[in-house]
């Protein structure tokens, strides 16, 4: 309790019980802009700004993966050419401009899902900044753009269908795979299961996103709006993790000796 970060920051949280990897679900930029009478477009800027900070604690506080959805499928489709338009150009623009940051802080910069439908020049820059922080290890930043986690695990299980119609897979093999297995099909094979999913805005929802990795994840959501979240409102989720007990479908030591006195064990 109460070490310091690697940014000097005063930590009082226990680094032993922080989450491996947090999650994010950005919810309430609309919200956020309606509420004082401000384009809708502004919240969006600000909800970027937030992601910056949180991005600066998580990595100061020594988490090494984060992964927000920026971007659902649904949104990408339905949204109104404009406002995905502007969204785009926000993205393009952090792109480039965090590059330096990134490197700096030793932060890898990931996308997951299907990204190919983003603007070609989008697509550029994203790109660059993955081939450019490829090799930093420190954490990993991970966006999921224009991304359905319905989506995912259909394409999942459409790449295990090529590979056995090529011969390459048996039905005993795809029987064997297990969830190990199965994951190696996913977007980002390498990513591993949230331990905290983080919503904004009091939604309390998943909202299509991380559904296979999200099965044990413990969730935390706050009546703050994007935009509004910041280091405060992140290290309160992260106490309340710490105070949690993970059982991942067990019985915890305690309950178990309520259940089975001294004795009769």
């Amino acid at each position: 309790m109460g070490e310091g970060a690697p940014d000097g920051t005063r930590v009082d949280l226990p680094a032993e019980k922080l989450p491996r990897h947090i999650a994010f679900i950005m919810d309430g930029n609309g919200r956020w802009a309606r509420t004082r009478g401000l384009p809708r477009l502004l919240g969006h800027e600000n909800g970027a700004s937030s992601l910056r900070r949180v991005t600066r604690r998580c990595r100061s506080l020594g988490i090494p993966e984060i992964t927000f959805f920026a971007l659902s499928t649904e949104n990408f489709q339905r949204r109104p050419k404009t406002e995905v338009g502007f969204l785009m150009k926000l993205l393009k623009s952090y792109l480039v401009s965090e590059r330096e940051e990134l490197l700096e802080n030793d932060i890898r910069l990931k996308a997951v899902g299907d990204v190919e439908a983003l603007p070609a020049d989008v697509r550029a820059e994203l790109a660059e900044t993955e081939r450019l922080t490829r090799d930093r290890g420190s954490m990993v930043l991970r966006l999921a753009l224009n991304y359905g986690a319905r989506q995912e695990i259909l394409e999942a299980v459409a790449r295990i269908a090529r590979e056995a119609r090529a011969g390459r897979l048996t039905e005993e093999d795809v029987r064997a795979l297990g969830e190990r297995g199965f994951r190696r099909y996913l977007a980002d094979p390498e990513m591993t299961d949230p331990d905290l999913l983080i919503r904004t805005a009091g939604e309390y929802r998943l909202s299509n996103f991380l559904l296979w990795q999200c099965s044990y994840t413990e969730i935390w959501v706050t009546q703050e709006l994007w935009p509004d979240f910041d280091v405060p409102q992140l290290d309160e989720a992260l106490r309340a993790y710490c105070s949690r007990e993970r059982k991942y479908g067990a019985v915890s030591p305690a309950d178990l000796a309520a259940r089975c006195p001294q004795g009769h064990a």
